[in-house]
This record gives structure tokens, C-alpha cells and sequence, in this order.
């Protein structure tokens, strides 16, 4: 999802990418039976909580385990399951999931070029994520298509985009008009 034009936070450009159906449901099925397999465990296993002796530590220690499973699948949901990329008024905001913990900002003042690319995520950074290189950076959760932000520093921010040429245009005018009223 993308969204353009100037709201009460001063962003310029919105866009919403979510990881591919298959990751999502290979997360929620591994943790799922993560959850089946430690109940089985509880019940057929004859584990209980309550043992003929008292406490049963292998039985509190299956349901921690299911506890433990639950709040990861929650973590990853909440996390990493969606990139944000925002075009404010002084800056790129990038960030993952709904709250938005991991994320960086890219001030226009840092910004030497941006450009947008397809490239190889598999051969160029192992896969999607937060891929760090020798200098370069990829945030991305799925695709072959970024935009390429290059810093004065020399560095690169490949920043996963559905819409490269968008969030480029996006990211050039906002720069322009951050520096028209330096």
C-alpha cells in the first residue's frame, strides 16, 4: 500500500510491504506445531503440572515451552512481518512491523544520490531483512526491487520498494523542498 501527499505528521510518501503469504504461514505453522506438540507431550506424554510426587518440573516446563512458542510467533508478527517506509519533511524513516522498534533514519542532509534498481537479494545480501555488507545496507522483506539511497559517506541503504520509482520521486522532491528552505 502507498499513500502520497502531505498529512499532519509532515509525511510526503507511505508505503506498507508485507512479507510474502508463504513466510507468514510458514511462521505460523511451525509455531503452531511448536504449541500441538508440546500439548500432546502434556497429554498423552502423561505429563502434568501436578504429579503423584507434587510439582511436575518436565510438565511447567512444556507449558513455558508453549508460552515461550506463543510469544515469539507474537514477536515475529509484531516485528518483522511488515516494512514501513515513510518520506517526511527532513528525513526517510524505514521500520519494521506495526511498532516500528527496528528502524532507521536517513536525513536528506546525508543523501548524496537515490535511485531506483532491481537487483539480486539472494546473491548480493543472502536473502531479505537487515542485511548488512561492506558498504552497503539492504532493508528489504521481499522482491528484487529497492531504492538505492547513497550517502556522502559512500555508503548504500538499499530500501525495498513494490513502487522504486515512486518512492524515488517521492524522496527527490521532499529533498528538494528541504532544501529550499534551508
Amino acid at each position: 500500500m502507498a499513500t502520497r501527499g502531505m498529512h499532519g505528521s509532515g509525511r510526503h510518501y507511505r508505503e506498507q510491504t508485507w512479507a510474502p503469504l508463504w513466510v507468514m504461514a510458514l511462521i505460523w505453522v511451525s509455531c503452531g506445531a511448536a504449541i500441538v506438540g508440546t500439548i500432546y507431550s502434556i497429554v498423552d506424554g502423561g505429563l502434568s503440572v501436578m504429579g503423584d510426587q507434587g510439582v511436575s518440573w518436565a510438565g511447567i516446563g512444556a507449558l513455558a515451552g508453549t508460552g515461550v512458542a506463543v510469544f515469539f510467533l507474537l514477536a515475529i508478527n509484531a516485528f518483522f512481518l511488515r516494512l514501513d517506509v515513510e518520506v517526511r519533511s527532513d528525513h526517510v524513516l524505514i521500520a519494521f512491523g506495526p511498532v516500528n522498534l527496528v528502524r532507521k533514519r536517513i536525513h536528506y542532509s546525508d543523501i548524496e544520490a537515490v535511485r531506483g534498481l532491481t537487483y539480486r537479494p539472494l546473491m548480493e545480501f543472502g536473502g531479505w531483512g537487515i542485511r548488512p555488507r561492506p558498504g552497503k545496507t539492504a532493508w528489504t522483506i521481499r522482491g528484487n526491487q529497492a531504492v538505492a539511497v547513497t550517502l556522502k559517506n559512500g555508503k548504500q541503504v538499499y530500501v525495498g520498494s513494490e513502487h522504486p520509482q515512486r518512492l524515488t520521486g517521492a524522496i527527490q522532491a521532499a529533498m528538494r523542498t528541504a532544501g529550499a528552505g534551508e
